[in-house]
């Protein structure tokens, strides 16, 4: 304890560095479990301080040491994990510099949650594994997904069921809830593990359609059992602030789960149930819960929230004293504010502004202004109400609490740059200006605006009589504002010379003003007056103070103050207004407005186009220079992986692969036969142990999943058991289209995770989908067979059309051994047994006595995207054991070597 406060100081660290590095790694390797354990805990409490221990081998690999050790204590293992997890937050590259350390060591800490019922280590692993799938590497995690799925079933619904046989260990609950520690933080892994339907670029994170049914509706279940359990009026505080926390953390996680508008509905239900709590918490967290779930569920949340619970939202504006929770309202409310409901939610956030009872603080009123300012141009349909609305909103700045010029000056670039508003604007301007106080907002859009188009407002007010105002206004605002009025002033005097000894005057007045910006503005005002009378020349003026351009800025600078906060719901009604919006604009207004005038602001760009290099731009580079991906190709596979491979090729069911401890078999089949490039795929690993094989996961790696992949792998469905009994097995199937041509190369990897007699094991191997895979025989589609005639013809237009384009040739193939015995049993025999091997494959043979020691043979390639493809096929077989295959197809690129390849796997050595 002493030497951990001291390593609060560079001095002593610097001292005492090296002794204690050497100490710690003498008690790492100690027998007594008191000594690890102190050593453990000096790990954990100094590696957050200094990042010295995490960059020395010897410390992090003695606290891996512990944690991976099977007879290292439970109670050494939670240390052991707390303890690295506080040495890989300094120096990430302890998993990341070597690659094999980085597969073997986070292997080793994955199987620690094998046993799903071991709360204890449990608990203590997880945010290790967090931090893994965060900063390290999510793919290494995803095959958790059942694991940590059980733990949290487990916990929420048959901990909290009253009619489970399997009865929760009392140990772990809390306040009647079952290890809520353990829930929240499972939640936070799974939100990680689980990309939701609006990510687009989710690497190798998990998508709801590509998780197993079983496993997606046991999530949905934690999720209601969560709703239920919150909605519940518990007596005991603890027991509410625990129901709730378990219920905030699974309603943010349910949006990840593609989950149902009704499910949806019942999560907002449950949510704003507990608006009406007295504790401040739970209400900032409700409403935090509610923004998230509009945010990421759209429009089924949104209708939820504005149909049913709007009266209760405003209600909680209107009376919450907190100013956190205040603003957590508004930022929902803006969150679902659309066309349809605009002006309820715009008028109830003016009426708070105005109300004398809510003395919220000077900043969350500004805000309040801002969000006004974008939903009233984003959402208004009606122009009139528009206006309105905006001036009202500038009218309330006069008590100096909410001072944002951004807000007048969006709506001068509005107004400016749609001519229908002009009038208006102007004469309600005028009408404010006449008022005793009039907010320095006003003031400042009235001298921009009233400058700009005073003609407009001749008929309501003459040009003597609005310089009268600007001047009893001159002397109570600021000096931009005074500066303003200085240009508005010379702007009405050039459209109304009559007022010229009046303005004359006042320029001469503020020559002795106190502020140099003012003095300088009034004498080059005056100057030029005195120049225009003195040439004669009116026209300077009308040079020198032509009428202001259209704006063409192509944002709102408003939305700069939103900071994070989602966007709000709905489409925005808004129209383009360039350089030449003044000559004409076009609307783009929902049907159920067209009757109403839409307001005209400048829009954002289009959304810029995605290249190559910026989906390439992420931290560690998803695919390598070959286009596969990273995870796929540092995958390290089983020593004798290929025997099986090539089976695969040729046969549609057998051993995939055989050890001392598992059997895998496979099965190919095409459910339709019209879609000859989808399979579906079954597995079964048999134990040939004595022993359990325990923990067992599979993963099932594609080469390529982002930027146009070969093919898809679907509809994964998990181990139908994580535990297989000796001489027992467990079944498993996926699904994949090929979509177009690829190398059998390039074929999944299917990854077997287990362990069995206290070992852990890991098994890469390559299940081979080729392009022969997607042949169909003449048996099934007699039309495909071919006569000798016809195959040289064929192959004679393919050679004149493409040229080498669309061939390729291997040769010098040395046979297998099952072949070796035709140099003893003849020609005829030796090409009897290729005639069945590529028969296998799915070739037509072409029926020919011409050429004896050639075997002709066709097919047709099918695939998804790019349709289908011919193939013509020579082989010919030569007495010492070799053939040479020549492949052609009907269209260029790499596809005859594709097929030419799979033959060659199945006919070589």
């Amino acid at each position: 304890m002493t030497l951990e406060l001291l390593y609060e100081h560079k001095e002593v660290v610097e001292k005492i560095n090296d002794e204690v590095n050497y100490q710690l790694v003498k008690d790492l390797s100690s027998s007594d479990d008191n000594f690890v354990m102190l050593a453990l805990n000096f790990v954990g409490v100094v590696g957050k301080l200094t990042n010295r221990l995490a960059y020395n081998d010897d410390i992090t690999t003695g606290v891996f040491k512990i944690l991976r050790s099977p007879t290292s204590s439970i109670y050494l293992k939670k240390k052991s994990a707390l303890s690295f997890l506080a040495l890989l937050k300094s120096n990430h590259s302890i998993l990341t510099e070597d690659l094999q350390r980085k597969q073997l060591w986070i292997q080793r800490i994955l199987s620690l949650l094998d046993d799903t019922e071991n709360y204890r280590l449990t608990l203590a692993t997880i945010p290790l594994i967090e931090f893994i799938a965060k900063y390290i590497d999510p793919s290494y995690c995803t095959r958790l997904l059942p694991q940590v799925t059980e733990i949290l079933y487990n916990c929420v619904v048959i901990g909290t069921s009253t009619s489970s046989d399997k009865q929760f260990p009392l140990e772990y609950t809390f306040a009647n809830m079952p290890n809520p520690w353990l829930i929240t933080k499972v939640v936070s892994l799974l939100s990680i593990l689980i990309a939701s339907p609006t990510e687009r670029d989710s690497n190798s994170l998990l998508q709801t359609n590509n998780i197993d049914t079983e496993l997606l509706n046991k999530l949905r279940k934690c999720v209601s059992v969560a709703i239920e359990l919150g909605t519940r009026q518990g007596q005991d505080p603890m027991e509410r602030i625990v129901q709730n926390t378990v219920l905030f953390s699974l309603i943010n996680f349910a949006s990840k789960l593609d989950p149902s508008d009704e499910a949806i509905g019942n999560s907002v239900s449950a949510l704003c149930s507990l608006l009406a709590s007295k504790e401040i918490n739970i209400r900032y967290l409700t409403l935090d819960s509610l923004v998230k779930l509009c945010s990421s569920s759209g429009k089924p949340a949104i209708d939820a929230v504005r149909y049913k619970n709007l009266d209760m939202i405003f209600h909680l504006l209107n009376t919450e004293r907190d100013s956190s929770i205040v603003r957590k309202v508004v930022d929902l409310l803006y969150t679902f504010t659309d066309a349809e409901n605009v002006k309820i939610i715009v008028d109830g956030l003016l009426q708070y502004i105005l109300s004398p009872k809510n003395l919220a603080e000077p900043q969350i009123k500004s805000d309040i202004a801002v969000k006004i300012a974008i939903l009233t141009e984003k959402y208004a349909t009606d122009i009139n109400w528009f206006v309105l609305i905006s001036l009202k909103l500038l009218s309330l700045t006069s008590s100096t609490t909410i001072n944002d010029d951004e807000i007048w000056q969006r709506l001068c670039q509005i107004v400016v740059n749609n001519p229908s508003l002009h009038k208006l604007t102007c004469e309600q301007l005028v009408d404010y200006l006449c008022k005793k106080q009039a907010s320095e907002a006003i003031v400042k859009a009235a001298a921009f605006l009233l400058g700009e188009y005073p003609s407009l407002v001749a008929d309501k007010i003459p040009g003597v009589s609005l310089f009268g105002l600007f001047a009893e206004k001159y002397f109570s605002v600021s000096n931009v504002a005074k500066a303003m009025i200085l240009t508005t002033m010379i702007k009405l005097y050039k459209t109304s010379p009559e007022i010229g000894s009046n303005v004359i005057k006042f320029f001469q007045l503020e020559l002795n003003s106190l502020d140099i910006e003012l003095q300088t503005r009034s004498f080059e005002y005056l100057n030029i007056i005195q120049l225009a009378k003195a040439s004669g020349n009116v026209e300077v003026l009308q040079v020198l103070f032509e009428p202001m351009p259209p704006f063409n800025s192509k944002s709102n600078p408003l939305l700069k103050r939103l900071g994070s906060l989602p966007t709000s719901a709905g489409s925005a009604t808004l129209i383009n207004t360039s350089s030449t919006a003044s000559s004409s604009t076009s609307v783009l207004v929902p049907k159920r407005a067209s009757s109403s005038r839409s307001i005209g602001v400048p829009v954002p760009p289009p959304p810029r186009r995605s290249t190559t290099n910026d989906i390439n731009s992420n931290i560690d580079l998803s695919e390598d220079f070959s286009g596969k991906d990273f995870y796929y190709s540092r995958q390290i596979l089983a020593p004798n992986w290929r025997e099986g491979f090539t089976r695969m090729i040729s046969h549609k069911q057998g051993v995939l692969f055989t050890s001392s401890l598992i059997k895998v078999f496979y099965r190919i089949t095409t459910p339709n036969s019209q879609q000859s490039y989808a399979f579906h795929i079954s597995l079964a690993f048999i134990n040939l142990t004595e022993w359990e094989i325990t923990g067992l996961s599979t993963q099932v790696i594609a080469s390529k999943t982002q930027s146009n992949p070969e093919y898809v792998i679907m509809n994964v469905n998990l181990p139908s058991a994580a535990t297989i009994k000796p001489h027992k097995r467990v079944e498993q199937s996926y699904e994949l289209s090929v979509r177009k041509p690829f190398d059998v190369e390039d074929s999944p990897i299917l990854a077997i995770h287990f362990k069995c007699g206290g070992s852990i094991n890991t098994i890469n191997l390559k299940t081979a989908i080729g392009m022969t895979t997607t042949l169909v025989s003449s048996e099934v589609n007699p039309s495909m067979h071919l006569t000798l005639a016809q195959f040289i013809t064929r192959w004679k237009t393919l050679s004149e059309a493409l040229g080498r384009d669309g061939e390729y040739q291997i040769s010098g193939i040395k046979l297998k051994k099952d072949f070796k015995k035709a140099e003893t049993i003849g020609l005829e025999d030796g090409l009897l047994l290729l005639v069945q091997t590529v028969k296998r494959l799915g070739f037509d043979i072409v029926e020919q006595t011409s050429v004896h020691s050639t075997i002709f043979v066709s097919g047709i390639v099918h695939t998804k995207s790019e349709g289908n493809f011919g193939c013509l096929m020579k082989i010919q077989y030569q007495e010492n054991g070799v053939a040479n295959v020549t492949c052609k197809t009907t269209t260029a690129g790499p596809l005859a070597k594709y097929i030419a390849e799979c033959t060659r796997n199945v006919l070589a050595k």
